[in-house]
C-alpha cells in the first residue's frame, strides 16, 4: 500500500506542477493562482501567486496519494489508471471549485469560470492517471502493459 500512495503523491504532485505552469500562462502572469490562494482566504497579499501555486501542488500530491489508495487492491492497465484519473480529476472539481467557491459563497464563479475549472481538473486527473501507470510500470508493479 505505501508503493501505491507514494507513486500517487508524486504523481499527484507533478500533475499540479502542470496545473501551476498552465495558471501561470493564462491571463497573463499567474492571475488563476490568485484564485486559488483565494479560496482559502489567503490571498491579498505580494505572496498570493506563489501561495496559490504552492497549494496547487499540495492539494494535487493528497488528491494523487487518495488515487494511489483507492487503486492499491489492483494493478490497473493505462485505460483503467486513465480512466479512473479522470473520476478522480471530476472529484477535485467539485471538491476545490464548486464546494469552496459555491457552497462556502465568498467567490462567484461565472460559466467560463466553472467550465474553465472543469476542463483543467479533468486535465489534472488524464496527468495523474497516465503518471501513475507510468511510475507502476518503471517501479516493478506490472511490465509494459498496455490497455
Amino acid at each position: 500500500m505505501q508503493q501505491s500512495v507514494q507513486r500517487g503523491l508524486r504523481a499527484g504532485a507533478l500533475a499540479g506542477l502542470l496545473l501551476v505552469g498552465l495558471f501561470f500562462a493564462d491571463y497573463g502572469p499567474a492571475n488563476n493562482l490568485i484564485t486559488i490562494a483565494r479560496w482559502f482566504a489567503l490571498d491579498g497579499n505580494t505572496w498570493s501567486k506563489l501561495i496559490g501555486a504552492i497549494l496547487l501542488v499540495v492539494l494535487g500530491a493528497v488528491f494523487g496519494g487518495l488515487f494511489g489508495a483507492i487503486v492499491r487492491p489492483w494493478s490497473p492497465s493505462l485505460f483503467q489508471s486513465v480512466l479512473v484519473g479522470f473520476a478522480t480529476g471530476l472529484c477535485w472539481w467539485v471538491v476545490l471549485v464548486l464546494l469552496l467557491s459555491m457552497v462556502v459563497k465568498h467567490i462567484q464563479q461565472s460559466p467560463y469560470g466553472t467550465l474553465f475549472w472543469l476542463v483543467t481538473s479533468l486535465l489534472y486527473g488524464l496527468v495523474l492517471g497516465s503518471l501513475y501507470w507510468q511510475f507502476e510500470t518503471k517501479g516493478g508493479g506490472h511490465e509494459s502493459r498496455m490497455v
